[in-house]
C-alpha cells in the first residue's frame, strides 16, 4: 500500500521510497483532472478501500490547500488520483489508526493536537512522519516517542519546548528531524545530541544560542538555525572544515550546509557570511594561523535636511577650534572626520564621522554609504515645524535609515537655532521606529551644547554588535597599514593592495580578495571587484571619490545643460592633479552609483557625452502632456515609503530604451522600442510610480521595465513589504477612463488561487474576470529580448556586434559552482556590451528539459559543436554526459579549432568513508585521457578562484583577438 500527500516546502525535493505514505494537509489549492473532492463520510470509504486494496496511490488534501499543481512534489503528479476534503475532519487520526501497515504518514496543518498524536502512537511501523503545524506540544511529543522505527520526523511549529525535545531524544534511529519554529532553547538542544545518526536537523526560529552540542554529530550534513540567536559558528568550525558549507541564504530542500540567515552573527560577521561559504572557511583558517585581534571602530553618520546644522554639530563635537559654518556654507557631498576616544578599560575606539550633504541631489547615493553596523545622528532644525513621525523631517530619514542600515540605532538632536525650542512627539517616533534610542537638544551657537550627545555617541557605538568582534590578527594590521597609506594617497592599484597584503601575510590572491571585500563592506575603502574597470583600483579615501562625483552634479555648466556633460567637462571639473589619469575610473564610478549613463548617439568632439537624470528639468515635456490614453496597459507601484531617485535610477538602468532623452524629466521618462512606448513617472501623490505602455510590444516592454523596477525595490532590504502593485480595472466604465479603479495584484493572485474568478469593480459595481485582469501581466511567451530573467542577467544584445557562445558542463555535484559561474558572467555582460560583445552562457538545463535520452544528448552535442568556448567542471566524478560532451567538443576543435576547451578540476579532500569508488575510477581514467591528449587541466580552489581564472583567460582571448 502507498499513500501520498503534501509536505512542508523544504521537504518537497526529498523523494520518499517507503511503500506506504498518506497525507492530509491544510496549505494548498488548484483544480486538476486528477483531483477528486470528497466529504468526511466519503473519506471513511476511501480509507476502507485502501485497507482492502493494498498498494495504491493516494493524496488527501484539506479544502483550504493553496499551492498550484505546478508546485506539487513530483510524486503527487504521478498519482492516478488526488483527493481533497471539502470539510474539516476533527477525528482524522482516530480514523487512521486502522491503517497499521503505514510506514509513512503526513498530516500537515490539521490541528490534531496532543490527542491526535496519542492516536498515531499506535502506528508502530511508521518510519516517516510529518506533523508540521499541528499544536501537539510537549505532551504530544511524549506520545510520539514510542515510535522507535522512525527515521524521519517533521514537527515544525508545534509549540514544543525543552521537555518535548527531551522526550524525542530517545528516537535513536532518526536520521532527519525538523523542530523549526518551536520553543526549544539550549537546554532542549543539548538533549538532541543523543541522536547520533542525524544527517538533517532543523532548529530555525527557535531560542537556541549555542551550537556546541552539534559538533559531535558525525553524520550531520544539514543544520538549519536561521532566525535564531546564534552569534558564533566556531563550535561547528570542524564541520565547516570537513566540507559542510556555512550559508547565509535560505535552506533549499535538504541541501548540505549550516544555514544561519538572520542570526546576529559576530564570529564570523554577516559581511563575511554573505561573501559565501569559501569566505567563511577562509576566515576560520586565517584565525587558526594568525590568532585573533579586535576591531574597535565604528561609523557615525550625520543626516538630516539641508541647512539643519550637521556641519555645525560636527565642529562642536570634534573640531572645537573650527568656526561654525556661515549661512551660505553647505556640505558638498560627504565630509569625513576621524575621531579617537578612550572607551571601556581605557581601550582606544575610533569613530569615522560622516557629514552628509542634505540636498536632494545627494540622496541617490545613500544606498552606497548609509550602511549597517553604524550609529546615526538625525539633525532636526527647530526653525521648521516638524513634530511627529508623519512629518517629512522625521519620516523620510528614519525610513531610509531603517531600510538601508538594518535597524541601526539613531539619536535625534534638535538644533535650537536662535534659542528656538519645540516639542516633538517622542513617544510616537520611538513607537514607530524602536531603533531611535534617545533625544538631545541644544543651541549649536553656544559652546558645550553637544556635550550630552558626545557622551551618548561614545556609549552607543560601543554597543554596536560588530565593535570588538574577533578577526584574524593580521587583518587588523593590514587595516592599520591601509589607513596610514590613505593619509597620503586617495587610491592605490589592486596590485599595490596585493603588495601591502604581502607585507603581512603569505600572498594568496583569493584570500586577499576575501579581505578586500570584507573591508569594502565595512566601508573602510571602495573596491568594486566585479566591475571590469573599477576592480583594478582600490579607493582609499571615500571623500576623494564622492567629492569628484558631486563636483559634476554641482557644476553650474552641467546644470545649465540639463545634466549633460562631456569628456571636456570632466577634464575641466577634474583638473586637479589628484584626479589626473583617473577620469575613466571616476566616470565608471558614477555609472556604478547609477547617477549617469553615456549617450552613445551624442558623442562630443573628441569625447563622449553623459546624462545625469537627476539634473533634468522638473517639468514634463509639453509633447507628453496629453500622452495618457484609456488603451494603455497600466501597472502602478504604490509605496508606503518611496526612496528618492528611483525613477532616475530606473532610467539609468534601462537607458537603452531611452531613444529620446528630451522625453525625460527628473521624475519621469519615456521608454521606446520598435514602435512601442512606455511612460514611467512619479505620480503627483509622491508615493506612486506609474508605468503606462502601448504599442505592438507594449506588454513585453512593460515586463522589462517592471522587472528592473522590481530589482530596484528588492535592492532595499524590506522595501518589498512597503510597495503594492496595482492593476487597473477593465470594466466598460474604466476602459473609457484614464483614471480607472485599481486592484491589488497580490489580492487578485489570491482570488485565482482560491478559485474566486470574479471581482466587483468598486466604481461601476460590474463583476470583472480575475484571469483577464491578470492576463495583461502574464509575462510568459514574450519576445526574445523581453524574456523574464533575473534582473541585470540578460542584457539586450542588439548593441552587440559579436556573440560569444560558452557551453558550460559539469556533473550534478558541482551544480552550485555552475550556477554561480553562469550568474557571474551573465552579470558581466553590462561591461562586455560596451565592447560590442555579448556572452551567451549555454547549459543543458536551459536548452532542453533534461539529458536523459540519447536523442536529447545528440541535440546537446550539436549545441556543443556550435559553441565558441567549451567549459567543463569536475570534482569527484565525470558524469557520462559531461565526458561525452567533452569528447564531442575536442573532436570538433581538432577539425576547425573551435570550440576552445577549458577544463577545471575543483580541489577537494576526498574521505575514504562513503567515497564512490566507481566514480573516482572514472575520474582518474578521464584525467589520464587528458594527459594523453596533452590537454592540461586547471585546478581551482573555490568559485571565486574559478571566476577569476576564467575571466582572466577570457580577457586575454579578447585582447589578443582570438575570439
Amino acid at each position: 500500500m502507498r499513500l501520498l500527500a503534501s509536505a512542508h516546502p523544504t521537504y518537497w525535493g526529498k523523494i520518499l521510497t517507503n511503500k506506504v505514505n498518506i497525507a492530509a494537509t491544510a496549505n494548498m489549492t488548484e483544480n486538476s483532472k486528477k483531483l477528486q473532492k470528497i466529504t468526511a463520510d466519503e473519506l471513511d470509504a476511501v480509507i476502507a478501500h485502501i485497507a482492502d486494496q493494498g498498494d495504491t496511490e493516494f493524496v488527501l488534501l484539506r479544502s483550504d490547500v493553496r499551492v498550484t499543481v505546478e508546485q506539487w512534489p513530483a510524486r503527487w503528479q504521478e498519482c492516478a488520483k488526488i483527493y481533497q476534503l471539502t470539510e474539516l475532519v476533527g477525528n482524522l487520526c482516530e480514523k487512521l489508526v486502522c491503517l497499521t501497515n503505514l510506514t509513512s504518514l503526513e498530516l500537515l496543518g490539521n490541528g490534531i493536537g496532543k490527542s491526535g498524536a496519542k492516536h498515531l502512537s499506535v502506528l508502530s511501523n511508521l518510519t516517516s512522519l510529518n506533523l508540521g503545524n499541528n499544536k501537539i506540544g510537549d505532551v504530544g511529543a511524549k506520545y510520539l516517542s514510542v515510535l522507535s522505527n522512525l527515521t524521519s520526523l517533521v514537527l515544525w511549529d508545534n509549540q514544543i519546548g525543552d521537555a518535548g525535545a527531551k522526550y524525542l531524544s530517545v528516537l535513536s534511529n532518526l536520521t532527519s528531524l525538523d523542530l523549526s519554529g518551536n520553543k526549544i532553547g539550549d537546554a532542549g538542544a543539548n538533549h538532541l545530541i543523543s541522536l547520533a545518526n542525524l544527517g538533517y536537523l532543523g532548529l530555525g526560529r527557535t531560542a537556541i544560542t549555542n551550537l556546541t552540542p552539534f559538533s559531535d554529530l558525525r553524520f550531520l550534513q544539514s543544520l538549519v538555525v536561521t532566525g535564531t540567536q546564534v552569534a558564533d559558528l566556531s563550535p561547528v568550525k570542524e564541520l565547516i572544515k570537513k566540507g559542510i558549507p556555512a550559508r547565509w541564504d535560505e535552506e533549499y530542500s535538504h541541501s548540505v550546509g549550516i544555514f544561519v540567515k538572520d542570526c546576529p552573527l559576530l564570529h564570523p560577521s554577516p559581511e563575511i557570511m554573505q561573501q559565501g561559504p569559501e569566505a567563511v572557511l577562509n576566515y576560520f583558517q586565517e584565525i587558526e594561523t594568525q590568532g585573533v585581534d579586535k576591531l574597535r571602530e565604528a561609523k557615525v553618520l550625520l543626516v538630516g535636511e539641508g541647512r539643519a546644522g550637521k556641519t555645525s554639530l560636527l565642529r562642536r563635537l570634534y573640531q572645537p577650534d573650527e568656526p561654525l559654518p556661515i549661512e551660505d556654507e553647505t556640505t558638498k557631498g560627504i565630509d569625513i572626520h576621524r575621531h579617537d576616544f578612550l572607551g571601556d578599560k581605557q581601550r582606544t575606539f575610533r569613530l569615522n564621522v560622516w557629514d552628509f550633504g542634505g540636498q536632494q541631489i545627494y540622496h541617490a547615493t545613500h544606498q552606497f554609504f548609509l550602511t549597517k553596523n553604524s550609529l546615526y545622528i538625525l539633525l532636526d532644525d527647530t526653525a521648521k515645524d516638524h513634530k511627529s513621525v508623519t512629518d517629512i523631517g522625521f519620516r523620510y530619514w528614519l525610513e531610509v535609515i531603517d531600510l538601508l542600515s538594518y535597524h541601526s540605532p539613531v539619536l535625534v538632536f534638535q538644533n535650537e537655532k536662535g534659542g528656538r525650542s519645540k516639542n516633538i512627539d517622542k513617544a510616537g517616533i520611538k513607537g514607530r521606529f524602536p531603533n531611535v534610542k534617545d533625544f538631545y537638544r541644544g543651541n549649536l551657537e553656544q559652546a558645550g551644547s553637544s556635550a550630552d550627545l558626545s557622551k551618548a555617541i561614545e556609549y552607543f557605538v560601543q554597543q554596536l554588535p560588530h565593535v570588538g568582534e574577533d578577526v584574524p590578527k593580521q587583518w587588523v594590521k593590514i587595516r592599520a597599514a591601509i589607513e596610514e597609506k590613505a593619509k597620503g594617497k586617495p587610491y592605490i592599484s589592486q596590485q599595490d593592495y596585493f603588495a601591502l597584503y604581502r607585507q603581512h601575510l603569505e600572498f594568496d590572491r583569493i584570500k586577499a580578495l576575501h579581505l578586500s571585500r570584507y573591508l569594502h563592506d565595512l566601508g573602510v575603502f571602495l573596491h568594486f571587484q566585479d566591475d571590469r574597470l573599477l576592480r583594478n583600483t582600490v579607493i582609499l579615501q571615500n571623500r576623494w571619490a564622492t567629492e569628484a562625483v558631486f563636483r559634476i552634479l554641482d557644476d553650474e555648466t552641467v546644470k545649465a545643460s540639463g545634466g549633460r556633460f562631456t569628456t571636456y567637462d570632466c577634464e575641466r571639473i577634474w583638473a586637479d592633479s589628484k584626479y589626473a589619469h583617473m577620469h575613466s575610473e571616476l566616470q565608471a564610478l558614477m555609472e556604478k552609483f547609477e547617477l549617469c549613463y553615456a549617450l552613445p548617439d551624442l558623442p562630443a568632439e573628441g569625447g563622449s557625452t553623459w546624462l545625469a537624470p537627476q539634473l533634468l528639468a522638473p517639468s514634463m515635456p509639453l509633447e507628453l502632456t496629453d500622452w495618457v490614453a484609456p488603451v494603455d496597459l497600466v501597472l502602478s507601484y504604490r509605496y508606503a515609503f518611496l526612496p528618492k531617485g528611483l525613477v532616475s535610477r530606473l532610467m539609468v538602468r534601462k537607458h537603452k530604451f531611452v531613444k529620446r532623452p528630451e522625453m525625460a524629466w527628473d521624475t519621469g521618462v519615456l521608454f521606446e522600442r520598435d514602435g512601442s512606448s512606455l511612460l514611467a513617472q512619479l505620480a503627483s501623490s509622491g508615493n506612486e510610480i506609474v508605468l503606462r505602455a502601448r504599442g505592438p510590444e507594449g506588454k513585453a516592454l512593460l515586463s522589462v521595465i517592471a522587472a528592473d523596477l522590481d530589482a530596484l525595490n528588492a535592492s532595499f532590504t524590506g522595501l518589498d513589504e512597503k510597495v503594492e502593485k496595482l492593476i487597473p480595472c477593465n470594466c466598460e466604465q474604466c476602459l473609457t477612463s484614464t483614471k480607472s479603479e485599481l486592484f491589488e495584484h497580490r489580492r487578485l493572485l489570491k482570488r485565482k488561487q482560491d478559485n474566486k474568478l470574479t471581482v466587483e469593480c468598486p466604481g461601476s459595481y460590474e463583476m470583472v474576470d480575475v484571469l483577464l485582469l491578470l492576463d495583461g501581466f502574464n509575462l510568459e511567451h514574450l519576445s526574445h529580448w523581453a524574456e523574464k530573467q533575473p534582473p541585470n542577467q540578460v542584457p539586450d544584445t542588439t548593441t552587440a556586434n559579436k556573440t560569444i557562445k560558452i557551453f558550460l558542463a559539469s556533473s550534478e555535484e558541482l551544480r552550485d559552482d555552475r550556477d554561480a559561474f553562469d550568474l557571474y558572467f551573465r552579470q558581466q555582460n553590462d561591461q562586455y556590451l560596451k565592447k560590442g560583445i555579448y556572452l551567451k552562457i549555454i547549459r543543458w538545463e536551459t536548452s532542453l528539459d533534461a539529458v536523459s535520452e540519447k536523442g536529447l544528448q545528440d541535440k546537446y552535442n550539436q549545441v556543443v559543436c556550435s559553441s565558441d568556448i567549451f567549459v567543463s567542471l569536475f570534482m569527484t566524478k565525470t558524469g557520462c554526459y559531461t565526458e561525452e560532451e567533452f569528447d564531442v567538443a575536442h573532436k570538433k576543435f581538432e577539425q576547425n579549432g573551435k570550440p576552445l576547451i577549458y577544463t577545471y578540476f575543483k580541489e577537494t579532500s576526498i574521505s575514504p568513508v562513503g567515497a564512490n569508488r566507481n566514480a573516482l575510477q572514472s575520474l582518474w581514467k578521464f584525467q589520464d585521457k587528458l594527459k594523453e591528449m596533452e590537454h592540461f587541466q586547471t585546478e581551482y580552489k573555490n568559485i571565486e578562484h574559478l571566476k577569476q581564472q576564467f575571466r582572466d583567460q577570457l580577457d586575454k582571448l579578447l585582447d589578443e583577438g582570438l575570439i
